[in-house]
Formats: structure tokens, C-alpha cells, sequence
């Protein structure tokens, strides 16, 4: 009998300890290190804290819109297995920030901002993560220009990047939204209407470009402020190995951005000659960034966003900014496919973006910006207008309901974590900010590259 109890529990330990195992190795790096930024000078006010019974209080500055405390912070046995989160509670506010499973370490936990000067009281609760009480410190940003509408470029590899990344804060500004490719690559998504796949993949990156063109309407953008500029999705990196060599669409068969770039009504798009260069492409970039003079410009940041066109279209527009000679401004730089994994920013719908990981200060940066939509919900109808965030159009045909189960069932048990209705729809929207004058600095552009080959 003793031998079968201990039998039995051993097994139960055994499928434990695979069960963490494919859990938490979907992180793909060790969730027991310290989370580590250079923090710059430009941090509004650093102030330490006593954290004693998951409470704290500190004496705020009048003004900050960016505020983290720097926790150790330490999974308790059911943090192995379902994920670690802290709620955040202060004045009338309450968010949720999600951590790692088996967390153990130094993290940033976001805080709400409160536009008053005085005592703060704050709370914190664990939920399968132990807060021990800790001497601590609250780190507060201000980015002042952004506390009223300013001229921004949101620079979109692809047809919904901008969505995904700043919805919430274009809408709230002047912008113009400058998609780079027109996004015909991927899946065969359409294959119902169009088996054969060079039509698909045409008709694909016309959807696609539409897309790009119309969803900021829903921001109160203007197709005369939405450009599409028609390169080819992944096709950057070979543009920029070899800088004035023209590319063709690899699945699509056209040589001409013309082709995607005719649907632009704008009178802000560059005339080309049609070839997909590199040179051309900073061209364009120049052309518009002189044309609309922007404060900001939001873009992918290079070392930690794991796709080469995101990669790329920020190192364009970054030789686009140099070539204009431009000093006065910003760039705020977001993340849409962490290096580490797909699966960032861990937790539900609605929770909080924090920073993402950083072990050994290899990131750099002059401040961090997150913006606090009071709606972050209608993110979702920006997404969902996007063809290519939906299921594909097997759903439409008697023929193929059951693929389309099947395939539901599959992504809702197994894939579901990936979904940017789950990853992007936010309340709130973090970036690197990065000022132009620092782009001309020695060094800077090797890290903000990283290991880009």
C-alpha cells in the first residue's frame, strides 16, 4: 500500500515538474534574474521607499506621467504553475501587472499616475508571489510635451503594427501613420477565394494596404495623414545588405511598390520610381519627416523587437532623422515580437505593459514614456479591422466549418497567449523614448541595433 501512495506521488511530482517545464520555458530565458536599465539622468525623481506589509507611501513631485518601484519579488509555489501577478491599488485606481511563472528577482512594477503633489498611499497584492517587506524605490518620468496634442509619426512595418504598438496614444495626437511594407507575405490566409497563391498574395497586400489606410479613422486620422508605402514584406533585410540593388514581393511576383502604393490618396506620399531600395526607402522617409515635421516619432526599437523589417524600418528612419539634420524631437521606441518570446506582455486583456526584460543594462534609453488610455478597450476595433488579426475566411464557407473548429479549439487551448487582442489590448502603451540629438552620440546606434546581423 505505502509503496503505491508513494508511487502515485511521485508521479504526481514528476507530471508537476514537466508541467513547469513547458510553462515556464516558453519564457526562454532564466525568470530568476534581476531586471537591470540604465537609468539615465532624465529620470524626473527617484525616491526610497518603505515597503511594509505590501504597503507604501511616498511624497510625489507635482507632475510625473511614468512612475515604476523596483521590487525583489519572489513566485510562491502556485506561481510555478498559474502566472504571478500584483495588483496595484492607489487613490481610485486599480491595475493588474503580470509576472513570470517561478518569478524571482528585482522587477518594475508599474504605477498609475496621480496628477497631485503630496503622500501617495499605495497598496500592493500578491497573487501567487510573495512581496516581503523590503526597502524599495519609486522611479518617476515626465514627458511634459506629451500633455497636449504634438505632431507625431508612428512608423508601421507592416498594416496594424501602429495599431498594436500606439493606437491609444495616436489618437490622441496629430499623427501621421507611415506603414513601410504593404504586408503580403505570411500565410496563405485566403486560399478559399484564391488557391492560386501569387493572386493570393496580390490580393493579400491590397486588403492589407486598406487596412493600413482606413483603421486610423478610427482614431480620428485621416486617410490624408495614413501612407502606405508599398515595399514588400521581408524583404528589408536584403534592401539594406545591399543598399541600392531593387527587390521584388518573394511571394507575390511585383517589382513595382506602385503596385500597393496607388492606393494611397495622400497628399503626403513620396513619388517614386517604383523600385524597392534601400536608398529609396530612407528617401521617402526624409521626404515625409521634413514634409510634417514631427516632435515624436514612434517606431519599433531595433535590439529587442525580434522581426528584421521592424528591425530595418526603424534604422531607416533613424538615417532618415540624420540625413534631415534633425535635433529637436523624439523618438518613442515599442516593441511588437520581444526577442525573447511571442508571448510579451504576460497576463490578460486589460492588465498592465511593463518594461520589458532587460538583465544587464543593455538597453538604452533617455526616459520611458507610458501613456494611460482612460478607453484602452476600443483598441479592439482597431484590431479586429485589421483582415489579417482575424480568422482567415475559411469561417464563411459551409466547407469550412469544421477546419475552422478545429483550428478555434486548437488556438483558444494551446496558441491563445499570442493573440494580440490579448497582448496589445492594454491599459496602457509603454516606449523607450530616445531624443534625436542622442541618435548622433558614439555608440548609441550599436545598442540600439544590438545583435542585429
Amino acid at each position: 500500500m505505502f509503496k503505491k501512495v508513494l508511487i502515485s506521488l511521485l508521479s504526481v511530482v514528476c507530471i508537476l515538474a514537466i508541467a513547469y517545464q513547458v510553462l515556464a520555458g516558453k519564457y526562454k530565458y532564466d525568470v530568476t534574474q534581476n531586471y537591470q536599465y540604465a537609468l539615465s539622468s532624465s529620470v524626473h525623481a527617484a525616491i526610497r521607499v518603505h515597503v511594509q506589509q505590501q504597503k507604501f507611501s511616498f511624497n510625489s513631485p507635482e507632475k510625473w506621467d511614468t512612475g515604476f518601484i523596483k521590487l525583489d519579488v519572489e513566485s510562491n509555489l502556485a506561481g510555478y504553475f498559474a502566472e504571478p501577478f500584483v495588483e496595484v491599488i492607489n487613490e481610485n485606481s486599480r491595475s493588474v501587472l503580470t509576472l513570470e511563472r517561478g518569478v524571482s528577482g528585482e522587477r518594475y512594477i508599474n504605477l498609475a499616475p496621480i496628477q497631485k503633489e503630496g503622500i501617495i498611499n499605495v497598496q500592493l497584492i500578491g497573487h501567487h508571489v510573495t512581496i516581503k517587506d523590503q526597502q524599495a524605490k519609486v522611479i518617476l518620468f515626465n514627458t511634459p510635451e506629451l500633455a497636449k496634442p504634438v505632431k507625431l509619426i508612428v512608423i508601421s512595418p507592416h498594416p496594424d503594427d501602429a495599431e498594436i504598438a500606439a493606437f491609444n496614444l495616436y489618437a490622441q495626437h496629430d499623427s501621421v501613420i507611415v506603414t513601410i511594407t504593404a504586408g503580403e507575405a505570411g500565410a496563405h490566409t485566403y486560399d478559399e477565394i484564391y488557391p492560386e497563391k501569387k493572386q493570393h498574395y496580390q490580393a493579400k497586400g491590397k486588403i492589407r494596404v486598406w487596412n493600413s489606410i482606413t483603421t486610423p479613422l478610427l482614431a480620428g486620422v485621416s486617410p490624408e495623414k495614413s501612407i502606405n508605402l508599398g515595399y514588400f514584406d521581408g524583404t528589408l533585410m536584403q534592401m539594406f545588405q545591399h543598399k541600392a540593388v531593387a527587390v521584388n514581393s518573394q511571394y507575390s511576383g511585383i517589382q513595382d511598390v506602385n503596385y500597393f502604393r496607388k492606393q494611397n490618396i495622400s497628399t503626403f506620399t513620396p513619388e517614386t520610381s517604383g523600385k524597392a531600395t534601400w536608398t529609396a526607402l530612407v528617401s521617402d522617409l526624409k521626404k515625409i519627416i521634413i514634409k510634417f515635421q514631427p516632435k515624436f516619432i514612434i517606431a519599433p526599437y531595433p535590439a529587442i523587437d525580434a522581426h528584421p523589417d521592424h528591425k530595418l524600418s526603424t534604422i531607416a528612419v533613424i538615417e532618415a532623422i540624420k540625413l534631415a539634420q534633425l535635433m529637436d524631437g523624439k523618438l518613442l521606441l515599442y516593441t511588437n515580437h520581444l526577442t525573447y518570446n511571442d508571448y510579451y506582455p504576460y497576463g490578460q486583456q486589460g492588465g498592465l505593459v511593463p518594461p520589458p526584460p532587460d538583465f544587464n543594462q543593455s538597453l538604452y534609453f533617455d526616459s520611458i514614456y507610458s501613456f494611460h488610455s482612460g478607453t484602452p478597450k476600443e483598441k479592439i476595433f482597431a484590431l479586429d479591422s485589421m483582415n489579417d488579426l482575424r480568422l482567415d475566411t475559411s469561417w464563411l464557407t459551409v466547407s469550412g466549418a469544421f477546419k475552422v473548429f478545429t483550428n478555434t479549439l486548437f488556438s483558444q487551448l494551446l496558441l491563445k497567449d499570442k493573440t494580440y487582442f490579448r497582448k496589445a489590448v492594454r491599459e496602457n502603451e509603454i516606449f523607450f523614448s530616445i531624443n534625436f540629438s542622442s541618435l548622433y552620440k558614439q555608440g548609441v546606434m550599436n545598442k540600439l541595433k544590438g545583435n542585429m546581423k
